[in-house]
């Protein structure tokens, strides 16, 4: 846990590059706020509040983390619906619009702008005001109706293809040449993704989706 002043208290959460985080921190403890952790995964963070740590008032979240981004942001509005994020991603894609918007985020920023741009947008979203990039409304939305498979990027796909087939996760390691708790960080964020609990609902998921594009359209 960081020392901080008596200011608002925030938390940070994914990957963030270690000196952007670093920076973003020290910036938002000269600004006022109280630094309750920076964590690699939701648990860590789960942990640190079930021990007493305090609910942070805004949590920022690296979007573009698989095992932490936009795949656990339905958790976290579950178990702490009066907490703010703010999400921080490199580019401003439909589906980062789409769960912005399904999520009810109450800021979004690129990792291009500048710390102070960042602790700005930080500051309005403590405030209670929205934040958003300029030009997010020219982005077209993927369709409702949309495959949460759509959503998996290429290296969860390859995860859940080979989880699926039967691999065990040290056997996914080695075949993909990655740690087994980077093979574990993927299957939770497809699991998220998905919304199941296991690789036999994985699998059942693949299945229905596979059935239901067999169907023909109706005349």
């Amino acid at each position: 846990m960081l020392e901080a002043s008596d200011g608002p208290l925030v938390a940070l959460l994914g990957g963030i590059e270690a000196l952007a985080t670093e920076a973003l921190a020290w910036m938002l403890t000269e600004s006022g706020s109280r630094i309750l952790g920076v964590y690699a995964t939701p648990r860590e963070l789960r942990e640190d509040l079930a021990a007493g740590g305090g609910e942070p008032q805004v949590l920022l979240i690296d979007a573009d983390d698989s095992a932490c981004g936009v795949g656990v942001l339905a958790e976290v509005r579950r178990r702490h619906p009066k907490m703010r994020i703010l999400l921080l991603c490199e580019a401003v894609t439909p589906a980062i619009v789409r769960v912005t918007i399904t999520e009810e985020v109450e800021g979004l920023v690129l990792k291009s702008d500048s710390v102070e741009e960042v602790i700005t947008a930080f500051h309005h979203v403590l405030e209670g005001r929205s934040v958003m990039p300029c030009g997010w409304q020219a982005v077209p939305l993927e369709p409702a109706g949309a495959s949460p498979l759509d959503a998996l990027s290429v290296r969860e796909r390859e995860v859940l293809e080979l989880a699926v087939g039967g691999m065990r996760n040290r056997e996914i390691a080695e075949r993909l040449m990655i740690s087994s708790n980077t093979v574990k960080f993927h299957l939770r964020a497809i699991y998220s993704h998905l919304g199941v609990h296991s690789r036999i609902q994985a699998a059942h998921a693949i299945q229905s989706e596979h059935d239901e594009s067999m169907v023909p359209p109706k005349d």
